[in-house]
Parts: C-alpha cells; sequence; structure tokens
C-alpha cells in the first residue's frame, strides 16, 4: 500500500509539472521587469481572485463532513477574510492596502470585477466548489495553495510571492504586508501550502479516488497557468515590454 508520504510526493509533482515546469508571462514579468504599472494589473485581478477564495472554502466546508477538514478551512477563511494575527487584518484587505499604495483607487478596487480570463478562472472554481465531492473541490481550491508550499517549491523553479518580489517597488511595511503575512501563511514547514496535501492523503485513500485527484490537481493547476500568463501578458503590455518573444498561450 503506497504511503500517505508517497502520495504527497506524488501530488506536489503533478502539481510542479502543470504550474512550474513551463514559465508563465507573469514570471517573466516579476524577474525582469517589475514596475509599478504592470503591478497593478496584477494587483487588480489577484483582488478579484482574494476576494472570491475564502467563498468557496466556505461552499466546500458546507459539503463536508470531515470535522477536522471544516476546522482547518474555516481557519483559512478566518486570516484570509478577518483577520491574520500576524498583521492585524485580513489577508483581502491587506491586498487592497498593496494595490491603493500602487495609486489604485480603494472604492473602485472593491467594485472592480475583472478581466476576461480573470471571470472565466473564477467561474471554474467557482463550479468545482458546487458540483464535486468535497475532496475533489478542496483539491481544486487549496490545491492553489499547495502550489507554493514546500513540499513544490523544493522541487525547483517555482517562486513564491513574497515582498522580495515587490520590493524594487520602494513600498511601505504597510504596503506591503499581505506578503509578509503570505510568507508566514503559506511557505512555512505547518502552513497552508503543505496542508492542503496532508489533508488530502488522509482523507484520499483508493485508488480511483487518488487518481480523480491527481487530474483535478493537474486541472486546476492548468487554469491557474493559463491565469497568470494572462495577468503577466497585460503587466508586460503596462510595462511598455514586447511580448514578441514570449510563447503562445495555451
Amino acid at each position: 500500500m503506497e504511503s500517505r508520504e508517497a502520495f504527497e510526493a506524488r501530488m506536489a509533482q503533478v502539481i510542479w509539472d502543470n504550474r512550474w515546469k513551463k514559465e508563465s508571462a507573469y514570471e517573466v514579468f516579476t524577474k525582469s521587469h517589475m514596475c509599478v504599472e504592470g503591478a497593478r494589473v496584477y494587483a487588480l485581478e489577484h483582488c478579484v481572485f482574494a476576494d472570491n477564495f475564502p467563498r468557496w472554502f466556505g461552499a466546500i466546508v458546507a459539503n463536508c463532513p470531515i470535522a477536522s477538514a471544516r476546522r482547518y478551512m474555516i481557519e483559512n477563511m478566518y486570516v484570509e477574510e478577518v483577520n491574520d494575527a500576524t498583521i492585524q487584518n485580513g489577508h483581502y484587505e491587506s491586498l487592497v492596502d498593496f494595490a491603493v499604495a500602487l495609486g489604485l483607487d480603494r472604492d473602485f478596487i472593491y467594485h472592480y470585477e475583472g478581466r476576461t480570463y480573470t471571470k472565466l478562472a473564477m467561474a471554474y472554481w467557482d463550479r468545482a466548489v458546487r458540483a464535486w465531492h468535497w475532496t475533489e473541490a478542496f483539491a481544486a481550491v487549496a490545491g492553489l495553495e499547495a502550489a507554493r508550499g514546500p513540499a513544490v517549491l523544493k522541487l525547483g523553479g517555482a517562486r513564491p510571492n513574497s515582498r522580495s518580489v515587490f520590493k524594487s517597488l520602494g513600498l511601505s511595511d504597510k504596503a506591503m504586508s499581505h506578503w509578509q503575512a503570505a510568507e508566514t501563511a503559506d511557505y512555512g514547514h505547518d502552513g497552508h501550502g503543505d496542508m492542503t496535501l496532508k489533508i488530502l492523503s488522509e482523507h484520499v485513500t483508493e485508488e480511483s479516488h487518488k487518481a480523480r485527484i491527481l487530474k483535478v490537481l493537474a486541472e486546476t493547476m492548468q487554469v491557474r497557468w493559463f491565469h497568470f500568463d494572462c495577468i503577466g501578458r497585460d503587466a508586460l503590455k503596462a510595462s511598455g515590454v514586447s511580448l514578441d518573444t514570449l510563447q503562445p498561450a495555451q
């Protein structure tokens, strides 16, 4: 019988293969062309994502019969939407602070619904949490955190969204508090990233079920890669960078 650790390693590899094996335009932007204009593009789209993220967990919780998994998701929702003790603010509001520091209007951010590719990505995760078994929905949504967790990062080539990515923008500590919170919540040994894999390995034991979870993880990473590639292309355009050298989005 496969150990939980072996299944977690398989899940991490599938995540890496579909999210990090091929560099998206967003990674090109952050590595070589970071600027305020491009960061505004990213911040706006990511605010839409962050506003929806805890709602997806709420939908999964409603269909999850496992108390320990529900507690994990509720705790995750709390730091996203209400308060993270490390920064005394919720992750969404701290992200809005980041966007405002880049020159965007707060009220505009609150009412912004995203570019077409963001709406399409949101629709994928909305359907996942309402139509699928809780483990599949959890893989689709919490897997997005696992993509930047230690088990995936150690495979190489993956890049966490941390303060170092945006350091060159010269923003205040308050404006950067969202990324400080993300470093603590997602990237540590006991952070949200690897907890996704641990919860799935505990509750997914049948081979057919494992195969389905691996397929969901591959699919959700493909959606996320495409989403980030589209954001990155628009961020590069806003930065005045030619897209001629980029590979076509897939």
